[in-house]
């Protein structure tokens, strides 16, 4: 069952905007039109399991707006289907979030997959009503490629007794980060490109690695255009 918080539990925008976390009005209707995209892509589904969504952001280089993107639309997610989010920072080493909510200095995720964290200890609320964070921890995006990802799987059933949809600010998509050892066990990546800087070649490239993997590409956001 996915778990709904309690009426009173309202949004604080003016301390997501003292925080840095929340969108401009006219970016919010963006974002808003985003997720109802991607929900309904999830609904449509024919063989849709009964469980969270799961969805990653990434990007093929550094600077693109994947972590802005990845807030941003789960927290439209959570406004859109009220019901419980949780966004996992999956970018090793970059805390664009959980540093901005203080949580950066905290175990997360990395300490999570190591054995070194229980999964329930490492979530955290967020000013955004709906929205919940469970940062990255204190591995360095190197060190994150050596983590026993394996084991990943088996905290989903947790997750998804708690939560609707679960969104992942992943690494920049390429051998060198985690980026694919993560992308196996979600749903679908969105891909987030910079307005210019589009290369044909690297775009064609990133489709047939996702799809050797048979995770679909649910759609590509051009930012900073």
């Amino acid at each position: 069952m996915i778990e709904k918080l309690p009426e009173n539990e309202k949004t604080d925008g003016q301390l997501a905007q003292r925080k840095g976390v929340a969108p401009s009005v006219s970016l919010r209707r963006h974002f808003i039109a985003l997720a109802r995209q991607v929900n309904d892509w999830w609904m449509a589904m024919e063989a849709r399991p009964d469980r969270a969504f799961r969805i990653g952001v990434t990007s093929l280089s550094g600077g693109a707006g994947r972590s802005t993107v990845s807030f941003n639309l789960a927290a439209s997610m959570a406004s859109l289907t009220r019901s419980r989010v949780l966004l996992v920072e999956s970018d090793f080493g970059k805390h664009y979030v959980s540093r901005r909510l203080g949580y950066a200095r905290l175990p997360g995720l990395s300490e999570l997959i190591a054995g070194d964290a229980e999964v329930n200890e490492i979530i955290h609320p967020t000013p955004v009503a709906n929205l919940a964070l469970m940062g990255a921890g204190q591995k360095s995006d190197q060190d994150a490629i050596e983590l026993p990802f394996s084991c990943f799987s088996n905290h989903f059933d947790f997750l998804a007794n708690r939560f609707g949809c679960v969104a992942f600010d992943l690494p920049v998509a390429n051998h060198l980060t985690a980026f694919h050892a993560i992308s196996n066990h979600l749903d679908g990546v969105l891909l987030t490109l910079e307005s210019n800087q589009i290369e044909p070649r690297l775009v064609d490239r990133f489709r047939r690695q996702v799809d050797s993997q048979g995770v679909p590409i649910v759609g590509v956001v051009i930012n900073k255009s």
